[in-house]
């Protein structure tokens, strides 16, 4: 039998699930992150599986996966769905963040401001854009966590970088955050950055569709009125339940 330290007091602190994915264009590369407790995880799983269930009669799957991008443009399976169901989609998703009181981050940079500002300051390294904006990201997670006395596990989307993510955040807990601005050695985060393929993870949709959303209201100047008004409506509702919204510089 073990037995806790003489004088241990037993803690009960909450860990945040940070769902974190991405979305790019060629003048920005932006991370979307939807973090919920326990609660909040299973309860937005359940409600995007109803939002996918009932799109049965339209040839949609129970388990077919929410990408913003194909379900956007119509694509794949989503071909035959109209396009007032499917900006129902994206609207009931939003909702659904909103509603569960989740907390949505979303960091961006610009890669050509990025690539012009490290050859000005002559860098002997080069960051890539999505490096730095997933620092920022969790610069910015690790500050939330800390705030509200809590530590976050990070879950993001598979990718091919994967292993160099992990590494760079190897780093940073082991040396603290390059720079001095929110130098952080991210001690609220727990582990190491996990990595999860997004059609098996409701969450991770969400965050695709979060970053997907935000990306395109900041790049993409809609050329239809009603998509221009949607795409507003979206934006205005994510940006209610967001913090550290942003992009470099």
């Amino acid at each position: 039998m073990r037995h806790r330290p003489s004088g241990a007091v037993r803690q009960h602190v909450t860990v945040l699930l940070c769902y974190v994915d991405e979305s790019f264009k060629d003048d920005l590369y932006g991370f979307g992150a939807v973090v919920a407790n326990a609660a909040q995880t299973r309860g937005l799983t359940l409600e995007l599986n109803d939002i996918v269930a009932s799109l049965l009669e339209y040839g949609v799957a129970p388990r077919t996966e929410i990408h913003a991008h194909p379900v956007f443009h119509g694509k794949g399976v989503w071909d035959a769905v109209p396009p007032r169901v499917r900006v129902k989609v994206f609207t009931d998703v939003v909702d659904a963040v909103r509603a569960s009181g989740a907390t949505v981050l979303l960091r961006g940079v610009s890669p050509d401001l990025l690539a012009r500002h490290q050859d000005r300051m002559r860098y002997p390294d080069r960051h890539p854009p999505e490096q730095v904006a997933f620092l920022h990201l969790l610069q910015r997670l690790d500050r939330i966590a800390s705030a509200r006395s809590e530590y976050a596990l990070v879950i993001a989307d598979e990718r091919a970088d994967r292993d160099r993510h992990r590494e760079r955040f190897a780093v940073y807990q082991a040396y603290g955050t390059p720079g001095s601005y929110m130098h952080t050695r991210l001690e609220r985060i727990l582990d190491t950055v996990h990595f999860a393929p997004s059609h098996h993870s409701r969450m991770l949709q969400i965050a695709d569709l979060l970053a997907f959303v935000w990306v395109r209201s900041l790049t993409v100047a809609e050329r239809d009125d009603r998509q221009a008004r949607t795409m507003s409506r979206l934006v205005d509702s994510i940006l209610a339940c967001s913090q550290a919204v942003g992009s470099w510089p």
